[in-house]
């Protein structure tokens, strides 16, 4: 029930009318701080204009791509990240296009980078957009994003897991990259030998781009029914088959379990392996370890 204002006529009541609506839309999960209510009030003007009964439209430009189309604040993706076009202009105009790459350079995932505001940077290229991509050989990628020149260039891990998507913890502020599901050889499930290690979760600040830490999702730490895992706004999402859903303060976990911290482009020295971290073939070490 809401609250009823004694006196005050249809003030008082209209008031009281507010009231109940921001209780039922905070019970939702509404905020008027939120980052995404603005978003939400875009499109919802957006969807206005578009659906008046006197708009016209008018066929500008046409095109095709053998895979999925991508869109990023006014630049279009074709080809699996290879042809970049803006769309700002009147009519779209190719940015960039690159050439034809092969199965192991292939893009998996892909976000834009817009540089943080009122913060001294390393690079000139860092103050201007650029294209954070994954690729099939767990290479991350920093790509300028008006010429898909190569700006920064990290290995992740060798053949111990197949890193697939990129999210963010923080948008522009922490990036996440996680792997695929670990499953083992058919010859090995076979044998009734167990996977223990599901996920591997590496997490970087940008611009600077730097290295935070690695972790394994373990179903030995987690639990048997571990079905996905997420890291969104400081916490560790991990999802249960029986549609429980377990939250972690991923800062505690990252401080209390953190063996070592390195930074890109240092050597190290970790459990008999010697190179440089972020570089071939060593990639980055796994130095959160939960117990």
């Amino acid at each position: 029930m809401c609250p009823q204002a004694a006196g005050g006529g249809r003030t008082a009541g209209s008031k009281a009318h507010n009231i109940c609506r921001l209780l039922t839309r905070r019970a939702h999960g509404f905020y008027t701080r939120d980052a995404g209510v603005a978003h939400r009030k875009n499109l919802g003007l957006l969807r206005k204009i578009i659906c008046q009964e006197g708009t016209k439209f008018k066929n500008v430009w046409t095109t095709h791509s053998a895979s999925p189309i991508a869109y990023e604040r006014g630049r279009i993706y074709l080809d699996n990240y290879q042809c970049c076009i803006s769309s700002i202009a009147q009519e779209p105009r190719v940015l960039y296009q690159k050439p034809k790459c092969s199965k192991s350079e292939k893009i998996e995932d892909a976000l834009l980078l817009e540089c943080p505001l009122g913060e001294m940077l390393p690079s000139a290229s860092d103050y201007k957009s650029s294209l954070i991509v994954l690729t099939v050989q767990n290479w991350l990628l920093r790509l300028s994003a008006d010429s898909g020149e190569i700006l920064e260039k990290i290995y992740l891990a060798g053949s111990c897991c197949k890193f697939r998507y990129l999210s963010w913890d923080t948008p522009q502020e922490v990036l996440v990259v996680k792997s695929a599901q670990n499953k083992l050889p058919a010859a090995a499930q076979q044998a009734d030998i167990q996977q223990s290690v599901l996920f591997y979760l590496a997490v970087f600040q940008v611009l600077p781009l730097s290295f935070i830490g690695m972790l394994e999702i373990n179903k030995k730490i987690f639990g048997n029914s571990v079905t996905d895992v997420a890291v969104s706004n400081g916490i560790l999402i991990v999802m249960h088959s029986m549609g429980l859903v377990r939250l972690y303060n991923f800062q505690a976990i990252s401080e209390q379990f953190m063996e070592q911290p390195f930074d890109l482009g240092h050597e190290f020295n970790w459990n008999g392996q010697v190179g440089v971290v972020g570089k071939y073939p060593f990639g980055l070490p796994c130095n959160i370890k939960i117990t």
